[in-house]
């Protein structure tokens, strides 16, 4: 089937239909059936005109300015640690999934691999890419919102983003940082496409569709090679582009046919990876890390759902901008209509996006701060006193949360002083043969002190912890066995009494192997965290 067929079969559609179109009395598009085209100019995108770069300087500078106080943090944040070292050790030959083992998508370590190819230990080189990122997702924020709101208020949407990130802890370099990026843009390219299936502006509105759907779909696979949980957005997105295909009155085969292909397209990014994989004889070992071991994987309900609530709560100031922009502002109309209701369909996904993994971590609730963003623009931009208090709401709550969740962040885990002091006394007690093994505790270790991995299971929390213990495709108690066995020259193990999710049958098997032939050293303290250093006797 191809484009031309599709273009003159819709419009010889748009003819057919034209005189049964169904056009509200305000000159909105009516949202059902087959409809008459509005003259509604859709702004275009672009990527390099002066506002934009405007709007990225000035998103750059304000990220820039919020984190700077803990740029240089090799603890900041325990995903992050983990993350540099699956980078760094890419350099030196190791294959992730198979050498050093986690869940997340190659694409997350392929940034972090990216970081450290610039000069230093790779902590502020990805600490910058993610300002970068989190600029260029805020200025289009910023341009999306313009669709719906004035100027002050789409770029007020934008400064919302920048501000909530940290509250879900989102202030440095976790996952949703980088693949929100993507994703922005995919959803820009649906928006256009819903927008210029009801424009006369448009020349081909079907070949129009086809190119953003395209488009669209290609930036959701590279999200979903960042962050996998990202895949339920993109059924969302491409739920939206059938719909404006529907509008324009393409057939149920071509829905199908072209509704496939764009699939296939979100699905090519991931496909390149496993063909890389099964060359390298190693399919197996990335099936298992990516697609299986996640069904393995245990939650504590009662505290998933304490997660869960704080989430919500965290949200209430956008709750209040969108309520109050309801009830005092006038209901948008035209493109605006459909760039609000697209973007509702979007949050809807984005909250599914949230639930569905149960485990319901604070930074699962980054991708929806985007079409709340958007949604609560108007509120933003309004005059009236219901939206001024909601802007002023929204804004104080933001910083003040943004800051205080940032700056308890960095106390809980220490800075750079503090894993110095932890390497000077490793170091000498670790060599060729008898590496470093931290059971509980910062995976930063072993990339400072330049230790040999015990395991492939390097991330502290897959040996440590209970929820972990059916998700890693072997026995992981047989692991930490054959670790002491292997006689590591120092332990790090947590010293407060109160480890998290504790794996007993695992830590059994460290205990007894420490009585026997280790000797405590002395106590590390990271941050507010404390841990005990243990040396072959």
């Amino acid at each position: 089937m191809t484009v031309s067929n599709i273009s003159s079969r819709t419009r010889l559609s748009i003819v057919r239909w034209f005189g049964a179109a169904s056009i509200q009395a305000s000159g909105d598009v009516a949202l059902h059936g087959p409809f008459r085209p509005v003259a509604t100019a859709t702004p275009q995108p672009a990527l390099l005109d002066l506002p934009g770069l405007r709007s990225f300087g000035l998103f750059l500078l304000i990220t820039l300015a919020m984190r700077a106080p803990w740029l240089g943090d090799p603890l900041f944040h325990t995903d992050e640690q983990f993350y540099l070292l699956v980078g760094d050790r890419m350099w030196h030959g190791a294959l992730p999934y198979v050498d050093i083992w986690d869940r997340k998508p190659i694409g997350l370590f392929l940034i972090y691999g990216l970081a450290r190819a610039f000069p230093g230990d790779g902590v502020l080189a990805y600490q910058m890419m993610a300002i970068a990122a989190v600029a260029a997702t805020a200025t289009t924020i910023t341009r999306i919102a313009g669709r719906t709101a004035g100027p002050t208020g789409a770029r007020l949407a934008g400064f919302a983003y920048v501000l909530y990130l940290p509250v879900f802890n989102c202030g440095m370099g976790q996952a949703p940082v980088f693949f929100n990026l993507p994703m922005i843009l995919a959803a820009e390219q649906a928006l256009l496409a819903v927008t210029e299936a009801g424009s006369q502006t448009v020349r081909d509105p079907s070949v129009a569709l086809l190119r953003r759907g395209f488009y669209a779909m290609i930036l959701a696979g590279l999200a979903i090679q960042i962050k996998t949980s990202v895949v339920v957005e993109g059924i969302g997105f491409g739920m939206l582009l059938l719909w404006s295909g529907w509008r324009l009155g393409w057939s149920p085969r071509q829905l199908a046919g072209i509704g496939a292909a764009w699939a296939a397209t979100a699905l090519l990014p991931m496909a390149l990876a496993l063909a890389v994989y099964a060359a390298l004889g190693a399919s197996d070992a990335f099936v298992a890390a990516n697609f299986l071991s996640i069904f393995g994987r245990s939650q504590d309900l009662g505290e998933g759902l304490l997660r869960l609530a704080k989430v919500m709560a965290a949200l209430i100031p956008f709750y209040i901008a969108l309520w109050r922009g309801r009830r005092v502002l006038p209901a948008p109309v035209g493109a605006a209509r459909l760039v609000h209701q697209a973007s509702t369909v979007w949050l809807v996904f984005a909250v599914i996006g949230l639930l569905l993994p149960g485990s319901w971590y604070d930074h699962y609730a980054a991708p929806m701060l985007m079409p709340l963003a958007i949604l609560a623009a108007p509120a933003l931009d309004g005059l009236r006193q219901g939206c001024r208090i909601a802007r002023a709401l929204l804004l104080i709550v933001g910083t003040a949360a943004s800051l205080g969740a940032t700056a308890a962040q960095a106390r809980k885990f220490g800075d750079s002083d503090d894993l110095a002091r932890a390497t000077a006394t490793i170091a000498p007690l670790i060599g060729p043969g008898h590496c470093l093994f931290v059971y509980e505790g910062d995976s930063a270790l072993y990339r400072s002190t330049g230790s040999c991995l015990p395991t492939r299971f390097a991330f502290p929390a897959h040996l440590s912890t209970r929820f972990e213990d059916h998700a890693l495709g072997t026995d992981s108690v047989g692991e930490v066995r054959r670790i002491m066995d292997n006689a590591p020259g120092a332990v790090v193990i947590d010293a407060s009494g109160d480890p998290y999710a504790p794996n007993l049958r695992t830590r059994a098997v460290v205990e007894a192997a420490l009585a026997s032939g280790y000797r405590r050293i002395m106590p590390l303290t990271m941050g507010t965290r404390r841990y005990d250093l243990y040396a072959r006797r």
